[in-house]
């Protein structure tokens, strides 16, 4: 504790946030959507390592301290206090983004951060008050070793693409064609792995729709086949069938101008909404 004291008052004149080594701890959660590493910083909060399905790895800071105004945010590493050599700088300069209603700091794109704790060493935030004292909260990778491999395993389970990403889905098709792209089928079966990984999602919603050339009840058979070649597509992808109602609307509610090519091209989509319990669990 003494070399804890000792190595702190590098920080002069900054109020430091640090949990005690001696009950410092790393608690792991995940599923198939998001992977977390949470870790409390006594006095201060909590900071997380999350990595979420389809955006990557994020460092979050959780602290009503946060309610108070600061200039900038930079996050470095550090050595552990008992260390011999030196380390790298981190020289984080990425996305950063604060919630006052959540008292959030989110740094985003923040693989390095778990790495470097990964490897030893620790991290240290600090948050620049316009020359009024600065707060440096410190993590430390104590006890980080088990948490972090469940992190790791988790992470390489993560499906594609989160909630956000895919509740709602255009697709769009060439004139007369009914054929999903291949670049689309991606898209599809993102959806079809998020369905099958959660317990949240209690309807699929298609829609399938087309331009106002030719007649309409050709056009309102050719949105129909559409949304159908939809379904079956994610029911090949192991949707259940139960969870899928299809609707046709053929050139009705158009959502661009029918008189131009890029108009008609946007016209021609189906569209896939996934539906949630309103009290459903991951």
């Amino acid at each position: 504790m003494l070399m804890l004291v000792v190595s702190c008052a590098g920080y002069a004149g900054d109020n430091v946030w640090i949990s005690p080594l001696d009950s410092s701890t790393w608690v792991f959660s995940g599923n198939k959507t998001a992977c977390s590493l949470s870790h409390d910083v006594e006095g201060f909060g909590v900071a997380k390592i999350i990595a979420e399905a389809g955006v990557g790895t994020r460092l979050e800071i959780i602290s009503k301290e946060l309610k108070k105004k600061w200039s900038n945010y930079s996050v470095n590493s550090m050595p552990a206090f008992w260390a011999i050599d030196e380390v790298k700088p981190l020289d984080y300069q990425n996305d950063v983004s604060f919630s006052l209603l959540t008292n959030e700091l989110i740094f985003n794109n923040a693989d390095d951060v778990f790495e470097r704790l990964d490897q030893g060493e620790w991290i240290q935030v600090n948050l620049n008050g316009n020359g009024q004292r600065n707060d440096t909260i410190v993590i430390s990778n104590v006890n980080f070793e088990v948490p972090a491999k469940q992190f790791s395993a988790c992470k390489t389970d993560l499906i594609s693409l989160n909630y956000q990403q895919i509740r709602s889905s255009e697709f769009y098709y060439s004139s007369g064609s009914t054929l999903v792209s291949k670049k689309d089928i991606r898209t599809v079966y993102a959806i079809s792995e998020y369905v099958r990984s959660v317990r949240s999602i209690k309807k699929i919603l298609i829609d399938g729709y087309s331009d106002s050339q030719g007649r309409s009840a050709v056009n309102l058979r050719m949105s129909r086949e559409r949304a159908e070649e939809m379904a079956a597509l994610l029911i090949e992808f192991g949707v259940p069938h139960k969870m899928i109602q299809i609707r046709s609307h053929g050139d009705r509610y158009p959502i661009a101008d029918n008189h131009f090519a890029g108009g008609r091209k946007k016209n021609r989509r189906v569209t896939v909404r996934l539906i949630k319990n309103s009290a459903a669990g991951v």
